[in-house]
């Protein structure tokens, strides 16, 4: 009997503490979400998932030394893992009868990447990537449209280049 009243004593302390972690990050990891996937009722499904995740983690996220984080890191993969999914569908869709509706490969593996980039780097260091690296606008070009030297605008993609290709491969 002892040792059901502990029992209940530690669930209900986990509970609690879940419930209070729930509250803190509940509206950080819905807005971060909903600003890689704008569907409302998308969003909310997937924070579901990342806490009900969180929830099956049991002591282990509870003790973890960044709950925050934890839950960032598993959005980010719900949300690479939804887009995963919907290759697969438009795939399967374009097998039914509908050839014109798929979304090719590099669309996806450009927003796949875009949605990377965006959680290492800013949308404005992000936006001076792509227009270097993808549109093949100049570095002079850049650099007036940035009001920067030629140099700086060099030394500035350099850094950004190093900072994306250091977290990818970590």
């Amino acid at each position: 009997m002892l040792k059901q009243k502990m029992k209940d004593k530690e669930m209900a302390s986990a509970s609690a503490k879940f419930e209070k972690l729930y509250e803190e990050h509940f509206n950080t990891v819905y807005k971060f979400i909903f600003r890689k996937i704008p569907n409302r009722q998308m969003a909310e499904d997937i924070t579901q998932d990342v806490f009900y995740a969180a929830w099956k983690k049991g002591d282990d996220f509870l003790n973890h030394e960044e709950p925050k984080l934890w839950l960032m890191v598993t959005a980010r993969n719900k949300i690479h893992e939804l887009y995963r999914r919907m290759k697969r569908w438009t795939y399967e869709a374009l097998e039914e009868d509908h050839p014109r509706m798929a979304v090719s490969d590099r669309e996806y593996e450009g927003r796949e990447l875009e949605l990377t980039a965006l959680d290492i780097v800013s949308e404005e260091e992000w936006n001076l990537i792509k227009d270097y690296y993808l549109e093949g606008i100049t570095i002079k070009e850049l650099a007036e449209k940035y009001g920067i030297t030629e140099n700086n605008m060099r030394v500035r993609l350099f850094r950004l280049k190093t900072k994306l290709r250091s977290e990818i491969t970590r």
